[in-house]
């Protein structure tokens, strides 16, 4: 893969990186729609390590893959024949997650995130193993039908669950997903993991659309690179909903979400070892220079 070895994220893509990013936001438009969430988690260190983006450029430009494969996967899951998308509940998520996403985006804006990232690895690496080793993540034939099937501990949930994958999608660059997949699967097995994941991405298109305009405002966006990545996901994400109601593939499905979680898990890691040297090293500089 080329990357763009200027520190300069104003450069435009050449030919073949934009071929590399369309094809790209292919892949990771299929994989993420699969798992239920939006693919920030793999868009921000492609930006960050690949085409050199500063660490807040980058999460801001891969919510613009994370809005494209959520829509069009959304998009896609609403016309299936056997859509599982449960509107009540995505409606619940989206009203909380909308009061998240506008608290994230000044956490991110005013508060350092190194603790953050430190305690996100961690209990994403739990997450991730309790995922690979249980068998919750499965299909469930049980439609929810109304929202009076909910309990209101359950309710409460989905609303706690929607609150927090808002915070954490301008926070870390991602829609949410890998908080909401998770949650909604415990909180509400009825829904099943299908049920999950369907209301997940609806909830993400809304959490990252909001994202995107709040860092449009400040300048942030390098659409002449992200546009292209999120031109693959638009076509990632319908083809991710055809696989994805393949029950062969549904059953393996929580590998997958497991392997997101990892990924996700070991991302925040070295952005917290990359810190740790950048800072040993500039201790270790100011110290000769005091000899």
């Amino acid at each position: 893969m080329t990357a763009i070895r200027e520190h300069d994220p104003l450069q435009r893509p050449s030919f073949a990186q934009k071929l590399i990013l369309v094809v790209l936001g292919v892949v990771l438009g299929t994989y993420s729609t699969l798992c239920g969430i939006g693919g920030g988690v793999f868009a921000v260190p492609l930006f960050h390590y690949v085409w050199k983006m500063p660490l807040g450029v980058a999460v801001a430009n891969s919510l613009v893959l994370v809005v494209a494969s959520t829509t069009s996967a959304t998009v896609a899951e609403f016309l299936h024949p056997e859509s599982k998308l449960d509107f009540a509940v995505t409606a619940a998520l989206i009203v909380t997650s909308f009061v998240g996403t506008r608290l994230g985006y000044r956490a991110a804006k005013q508060m350092p995130v190194r603790t953050l990232k430190f305690v996100f690895a961690v209990l994403l690496t739990l997450v991730a193993l309790e995922v690979l080793l249980d068998t919750h993540f499965k299909d469930s034939a049980v439609v929810l039908g109304s929202a009076a099937a909910l309990s209101v501990g359950q309710w409460c949930a989905v609303l706690a669950i929607g609150f927090v994958a808002g915070f954490v999608a301008p926070l870390l660059g991602i829609g949410g997903g890998l908080v909401a997949v998770p949650g909604l699967v415990y909180g509400v097995p009825d829904l099943g993991y299908l049920g999950a994941r369907a209301c997940s991405m609806a909830m993400s298109m809304f959490t990252s659309c909001q994202s995107v305009l709040l860092y449009k405002r400040d300048g942030s966006l390098r659409t002449a690179t992200s546009g292209w990545l999120a031109l693959g996901a638009v076509a990632g994400g319908v083809l991710g909903i055809r696989l994805v109601h393949i029950p062969s593939i549904t059953n393996s499905a929580r590998y997958l979400v497991g392997f997101a979680l990892l990924f996700a898990a070991g991302r925040f890691a070295l952005d917290l070892w990359s810190v740790r040297a950048l800072a040993d090293r500039s201790g270790a500089t100011t110290k000769e220079k005091s000899k």
